[in-house]
């Protein structure tokens, strides 16, 4: 396998310090933070968003401070968010927040690409309205129809923020089965779980557990 995502000794005051971790193509990784401004913190890292004070981020061997516009642009357009409250745009319909991305990156919707958001949906057990308004959905809906949104852009790199901290047990079964299944539908992709939740570590099935405040916690595990 190469390397994908690679932290070089990354430091950023106030959230983490000689920050090391390499990650593999195809690789899931959960990382556990001690508090959720640090898994943030950590994907704006990631997406170019905020540079370390020291250290390196790279992305296919491209350290990202190197990068200029254009370069992060594309790189960003290969990189799936997901944030905890979901992120959506407040004045669009949660139809149109599923949608909207895909059009900015190829300029409309296909049949096909309609179908697989409505397939997606069900997967994670949505059957409510899909033109409902962001305030009329749920803090759970919410992270759904981001899910979905990222999904349909088919990223190479996924980051999951702070998504797995509350909620029924059931939904969190649902949402690491369809996570995990999307993952491996691409057999380079590799997928960020963010997470404070130290008690996750234990049982979530990912190929490693990473630790930002004790570098890298453990190995590979087998899938």
């Amino acid at each position: 396998m190469s390397r994908i995502l690679s932290f070089r000794d990354v430091s950023l005051p106030s959230f983490f310090e000689g920050f090391s971790c390499d990650i593999e193509a195809g690789c899931s990784v959960l990382i556990v933070t001690p508090r959720e401004d640090v898994s943030t913190a950590l994907m704006r890292l990631v997406t170019g968003l905020i540079q370390p004070t020291r250290g390196s981020i790279l992305i296919d061997g491209f350290d990202l401070a190197g990068l200029d516009k254009s370069q992060m642009y594309r790189l960003r357009q290969q990189i799936g968010v997901v944030p905890a409250d979901g992120g959506l745009v407040s004045n669009l319909k949660m139809w149109e927040n599923i949608t909207l991305p895909l059009m900015y990156q190829t300029g409309g919707v296909s049949a096909e690409a309609e179908q697989n958001a409505l397939d997606y949906l069900a997967s994670l057990g949505y059957s409510g309205d899909i033109m409902a308004m962001p305030a009329h959905l749920t803090h759970h809906e919410k992270r759904l129809a981001s899910i979905v949104r990222m999904f349909l852009r088919q990223p190479r790199i996924m980051l999951y923020i702070n998504c797995m901290e509350s909620g029924h047990p059931a939904a969190r079964e649902t949402f690491i089965r369809v996570t995990t299944g999307f993952h491996t539908a691409d057999k380079d992709r590799i997928s960020l779980y963010l997470t404070s939740s130290p008690d996750l570590a234990g049982d979530f099935p990912v190929d490693m557990v990473v630790r930002t405040h004790e570098s890298v916690e453990s190995a590979s595990r087998s899938k």
